[in-house]
Formats: C-alpha cells, structure tokens, sequence
C-alpha cells in the first residue's frame, strides 16, 4: 500500500473516531469514485466530508483543496463537498474547515503560531477551526 494511501487511511479513521465520540452517525461511501470520504448525520443535518492528512511544517497546517492522481486534478467545489477535515498527527488535531471559507482553489493554509512579523491580512488561524464539530450541525 502506498504511503500515501496509507496516511489517508490514518487521517479518515481518526476522523471517523473523534466524530463518533461526539454523536454523529458516520456514513463511508461505497467506493473511490466520490469527492467525499464520510458523510456526517445529526439531527437530521448531512455534511460531506473530504479527509486530508497534513503535517504542519514551519507552523503552517497546508491543507490541499483538489485531487491529484497520474492523469488529473480535480479542484473540490460546493457541488462535490461542505468541508474538508484535516488531520494533523502533531497532537492528533482535527481542523474543520468549510469549502466557502477557502479563497484558494488549490491549498489553504492555517497557522498555527502567529507571524513573526505580526501579519494579519491573509493570515488563517488554525485555532479557528480545531475541533469545530458545530460546523457539522449548521
């Protein structure tokens, strides 16, 4: 299995875990042809979900909003998903994440320390996102 498959296997069952704990109904598609990983239910309130694993480096969770494989990449939009969930295994943390609040249509990147510079403009905290499991009941 590649490294990389493997890591998406990591990041969906954390995922899947921290929603159960919390009190969703986790629906796993049947195949690899769809743009979501899970599907969250409660309450009656479905979301689709895109699962990413993504290592900060240099305090910077990036997180990548498209699909790659030999042949395409395919850029994720509202029509496909409501949120990706990225997984960082620093600390195992799950930042939730709207597609409509993602200005890049290729990476998204949230920080986790504030600039050294003190920078504002453009600057996504990831602490705006972590565990944000309300997002999944709006």
């Amino acid at each position: 299995m590649a490294i990389t498959k493997q890591k998406g296997d990591i990041a969906e069952a954390f995922v899947t875990y921290l929603l159960k704990q919390n009190g969703f109904n986790v629906l796993i598609p049947w195949g690899e042809d769809n743009r979501y990983d899970l599907v969250t239910e409660k309450n009656g309130i479905f979301k689709r979900i895109q699962v990413k694993y993504a290592t900060p480096k240099n305090d910077v969770v990036e997180i990548r909003v498209r699909s790659c494989n030999n042949y395409n990449i395919i850029h994720y939009s509202s029509k496909d998903i409501d949120l990706i969930a990225a997984y960082s295994p620093e600390g195992n943390k799950v930042y939730f994440v709207p597609l409509n609040g993602i200005k890049n249509r290729s990476t998204h990147k949230l920080r986790l320390r504030p600039t050294k510079n003190k920078q504002k403009k453009f600057v996504v905290m990831a602490s705006k996102y972590e565990s944000r499991f309300d997002l999944l009941e709006k």
